[in-house]
């Protein structure tokens, strides 16, 4: 479904706009909207962002990323950015190469803390566009772990060229601050 849906997107962004099927597809997506609301539950009976043998855990708002290596030092794949993720010239939205840093820097602090993790900071460097509709490399590696804090750094290439690098502190959460629970 997830994959589906990034599929979608993906036409969407490249659609030109027609009123008529505009009309129809916000009628269908109402549907759908209203099918689905009777099956809302808590964060931990969710779906998206919740199927760990799915990539990204079947997260919806972010690109397929599929991993090759990955053990509590490093973490490396593949990443595939389509039309939806597209800022302009056929680029990448710089908030997009964010979005997929906070999560693989994410997803190799909290297999090295082997808990939960949360983003303290995220930096990001534009080294040169990261162009859409090609396969690009994704890796990140641990830098130190400071009791609860672990710093991340990693890069997204396309061959030779680092189109981003990009650092991050995350925390180890607490047992009070896991899933399922709201945060103030």
């Amino acid at each position: 479904m997830a994959s589906q849906l990034r599929a979608f997107q993906d036409a969407l962004a490249a659609a030109r706009f027609d009123a008529d099927v505009a009309s129809g597809l916000a009628d269908d997506l109402r549907a759908w909207r209203e099918r689905l609301a009777p099956l809302g539950g808590e964060e931990l009976e969710q779906v998206n962002g919740r199927v760990p043998q799915l990539p990204v855990r079947g997260h919806a708002m972010l690109p397929e990323i599929r991993m090759h290596t990955r053990d509590a030092s490093r973490v490396a794949g593949h990443v595939t950015f389509g039309r939806w993720s597209m800022g302009g010239g056929m680029a990448v939205h710089g908030g997009v190469v964010s979005l997929v840093f906070d999560e693989v820097l994410g997803m190799l602090a909290a297999a090295q803390a082997q808990a939960i993790t949360r983003t303290a900071f995220l930096h990001t460097d534009y080294r040169a566009l990261t162009p859409i509709d090609v396969e690009l490399e994704v890796e990140a590696w641990i830098e130190r772990v400071e009791g609860r804090k672990i710093t991340v750094r990693g890069e997204i290439r396309h061959g030779d060229v680092v189109c981003a690098e990009g650092d991050a502190l995350f925390l180890r959460l607490r047992p009070e601050q896991g899933l399922g629970t709201r945060t103030t």
